[in-house]
């Protein structure tokens, strides 16, 4: 058999390719996740933060500005009303994408160089950004109901390791290529432009990531009534217990994952000392765990189902945040390495099996409800983690614990609460695990 041939015979083949309707929609998911990973690692995290400071913002005012996104996501209530009045969504689903990357990347870039006033500034950041934001809220669940028409149960658990794989191979990889661009330019005069170029070059992936959304066929949308009201959004997703109680896990979990978000790149280039390379190495790795790892990953999701193995996976990263806790420059070197590397072992099971947690008790019928209703829950939970840390960070900005050796500064004390939620979440989905396992759970293939 010719190597064609086993390609065309393999399982990847059969969920990706350009032949079958289904498969044309998973491929377009696909290089979607992989575009969306790229301009990620080029306009968030470390980048995003160095932009922001070249900028003349402080930590206390990024924390405000990473907030604002989920503050404007919560137009998401509004999403169904307007969604569930068109039979078809294609073309305004494109035209509010093109809109949001248009203001979230392009505007917020060239922005700056305009207006020089730092209030002024800080104001049309804001702006900005919420702008884009809102625009998002109110149709990007219109892309996963679509798209759910692509996935059904008995290729999911596949499609969402090879994503993952796919994915973060991609995305960490241009992260890599660029963190060297930016530390071999980080003495000279240059060291903003090239952050700023990054921008630019994510701009454009942005509107190829439009195009290539665009192309899937798109099908029905079931309703079980002809008028959309406001109110659905939350009453019907509330009223199915089993979608509600997973929405108060992903709440949870999400509150207290981000409380060190805001400032925690910030404590990293600033206090720690760490290079954009250091860390893009580190998170390199994550692509070649996923190739090593996920296989027994996905027996161990087959035998124990999405919810045990995401709470296992979940519980296992306690000891590592309050160890990445301790990190300082003077031992950084060994620390983040440790603490990555473990996280990058027991994540690859967590975020595999966390990406199935908005369909695990997903309906059939107006599921732009549901979707909607996931959305607000996750960007509340998210923007309530942020302001918490940002507060804490603002209310008490020389906060220094000494425990036995060490000294322990507010950013470091806001993994400990990350810690926690490692801890408490896990336990909370085992004991809950009867009322959260759905009616008709399929094996994981």
């Amino acid at each position: 058999m010719s190597i064609k041939q086993k390609f065309q015979t393999s399982n990847f083949y059969s969920l990706f390719n350009f032949r079958q309707e289904h498969a044309v929609g998973r491929s377009c998911m696909l290089l979607s996740s992989a575009i969306s990973s790229v301009i990620s690692w080029l306009t968030a995290g470390l980048f995003y933060t160095s932009f922001l400071m070249a900028n003349g913002i402080d930590v206390v005012k990024i924390g405000i500005i990473t907030f604002v996104p989920y503050i404007a996501n919560c137009a998401s209530i509004f999403s169904p009303s307007i969604l569930e009045r068109f039979a078809k969504r294609k073309g305004i689903l494109t035209v509010s994408r093109a809109a949001y990357y248009t203001l979230n990347i392009l505007a917020i870039t060239v922005m700056p160089r305009f207006i020089t006033d730092p209030t002024a500034k800080m104001t049309l950041f804001v702006v900005l950004i919420f702008a884009a934001n809102i625009i998002n809220a109110l149709f990007t669940s219109g892309y996963q109901v679509w798209q759910v028409n692509f996935i059904p149960e008995k290729v999911r658990a596949s499609y969402f390791s090879i994503n993952t794989l796919f994915t973060a191979f991609i995305g960490c990889g241009a992260a890599l290529v660029s963190s060297m661009v930016a530390d071999a330019l980080a003495a000279s005069s240059y060291k903003d432009t090239i952050i700023v170029i990054f921008r630019y070059i994510a701009y454009a992936f942005g509107l190829l990531d439009v195009f290539i959304l665009a192309k899937p066929k798109e099908y029905p949308y079931l309703r079980s009534e002809a008028k959309p009201r406001l109110q659905d959004i939350f009453v019907k997703p509330i009223q199915n217990k089993k979608f509600a109680l997973t929405m108060l896990i992903v709440f949870v979990w999400n509150v207290v994952i981000s409380v060190p978000s805001a400032s925690l790149n910030y404590y990293l280039i600033n206090n720690v000392g760490v290079s954009y390379t250091f860390i893009y190495v580190i998170n390199m790795f994550y692509p070649l765990f996923l190739l090593l790892f996920l296989p027994g990953w996905n027996k161990l999701l087959r035998r124990w189902g999405w919810l045990r193995t995401f709470a296992y996976a979940a519980l296992l990263h306690t000891p590592t945040n309050l160890l990445y806790s301790c990190a300082t420059a003077a031992n950084f070197h060994w620390v983040i390495p440790v603490v990555r590397l473990t996280q990058h072992l027991f994540g690859v099971g967590m975020n595999v099996a966390y990406a199935n947690m908005v369909y695990l008790n997903l309906p059939p019928e107006d599921q732009t409800n549901y979707i909607s209703f996931h959305t607000l829950v996750l960007n509340g939970a998210t923007f309530l983690g942020i302001m918490a840390g940002t507060w804490f960070v603002g209310t008490y900005p020389d906060l220094q614990l000494q425990i036995g050796g060490m000294v322990f500064t507010n950013h470091q004390m806001l993994l400990w609460v990350n810690a926690l939620g490692n801890l408490l979440v896990p336990i909370a989905v085992l004991k809950l695990l009867p009322k959260l396992t759905p009616d008709v759970e399929t094996a994981a293939v």
